[in-house]
């Protein structure tokens, strides 16, 4: 019986194999089934896609920063933002640390554990939860500040301040614009 099951999941796998091969060569340079009145722009030249390249090639740079002092890219942001906005409501800080709610609460959980950051009811609403850093929180943006700062600095040296400034005014205008 497993024999026979192994046999019809075996020629399975090859019909798909062979049907992929068919479709698509296999150096990938085919466009598999395209229709031609669909027109997608070359990846080089798709939005998404270049911000993702450039996020990816900004945390080359950060990520070892985080890394040397134990934070994850989430929890940086969660700190940033609070180190900034200080006592927040959890709904905000999850929107401005650009974080889905279910991944903030493991995280809140986390740093409250690590004592970087404080949880408490709301006392004039009772649904909402504030965070606030502690000051161990506090201490620790202040020593990771000087390592990020070099970072920050060598991109404003590689780019220009006017650049800089343009990139950062057209990135808020699209963060805007929320698909609308």
């Amino acid at each position: 019986m497993k024999k026979k099951l192994f046999v019809k999941v075996y020629f399975y796998i090859k019909i798909c194999i062979l049907k992929i091969i068919l479709i698509q060569k296999p150096w990938g340079r085919s466009k598999i089934n395209k229709p031609d009145n669909i027109s997608f722009p070359e990846t080089s030249q798709s939005l998404p896609i270049a911000l993702l390249r450039a996020r990816e090639s900004m945390m080359l740079s950060v990520r070892p920063i985080l890394i040397k002092y134990g934070f994850t890219e989430q929890q940086w942001r969660v700190l940033r933002v609070l180190g900034e906005k200080g006592c927040s409501d959890a709904g905000q800080v999850a929107f401005d640390a650009c974080i889905l709610a279910p991944s903030l609460s493991r995280i809140i959980n986390k740093l409250e554990k690590e004592k970087f950051i404080t949880k408490f009811v709301d006392p004039s609403d009772g649904r909402r939860i504030n965070l606030k850093l502690t000051l161990l929180g506090e201490d620790t943006l202040k020593k990771v500040a000087p390592d990020m700062d070099l970072v920050y600095k060598a991109i404003q040296k590689r780019y220009g301040e006017d650049k800089l400034k343009l990139l950062l005014d057209l990135l808020g205008e699209i963060g805007q614009w929320r698909g609308r």
